[in-house]
């Protein structure tokens, strides 16, 4: 719980990711952007997110001094959404898109971000972000053939206007929102 809440706490300093959290289940942080207003940089908030949620679980660790070996899958598309329960009412996210983004979340590595074709296709769009290219086969199970490409691990990003020497993610990451708020 003390690592979520650290999580949550790096998060919140960057304003554009915050409530993004949909739920925790167990191990597992559900997260979703773009599902209330309509955005053009929602792939690219979500990355962001993930960067820095795996920047800070490399940096620390569990209470018995392992580290903390986090990993992230993230996909592009859409989803159904709504309130369930009346007792304990939930909001969830539902569809093929959930299953997928779950998938990719499985087949990553720890303190890496697994991404899908489609997130790429959107990723792309923006400079600064850096990929490694996976085989087509580390595709998970099930991922539609009719969607070209393949998966890749996020690996990082730099605004193109600021130095990598001297600036951090988060103030990359700012400059990045301040380019692209909708």
């Amino acid at each position: 719980r003390t690592h979520f809440a650290g999580l949550r706490d790096e998060a919140s300093r960057l304003s554009i990711l915050r409530d993004k959290h949909v739920e925790t289940i167990g191990d597992a942080y559900c997260v979703a952007c773009g599902l209330h207003k309509q955005s053009s940089t929602h792939a690219q908030q979500t990355a962001w997110m993930a960067l820095k949620m795996i920047e800070t679980c490399a940096a620390h660790q569990t209470h018995d001094g392992k580290p903390i070996k986090m990993r992230i899958g993230l996909h592009t598309g859409t989803v159904l959404a709504g309130v369930v329960g009346k007792k304990m009412p939930r909001y969830c996210l539902f569809g093929h898109n959930v299953t997928i983004a779950n998938k990719f979340e499985s087949g990553s590595e720890p303190l890496k971000i697994n991404i899908s074709p489609t997130t790429y296709e959107w990723l792309v769009k923006t400079p600064g972000f850096s990929f490694a290219a996976r085989p087509r086969e580390c595709l998970p199970v099930g991922f539609p053939a009719n969607i070209p490409g393949t998966c890749y691990f996020l690996l990082g990003y730099q605004h193109p206007d600021l130095s990598g020497d001297i600036t951090t993610l988060s103030e990359h990451i700012e400059a990045g929102i301040s380019c692209s708020s909708d």
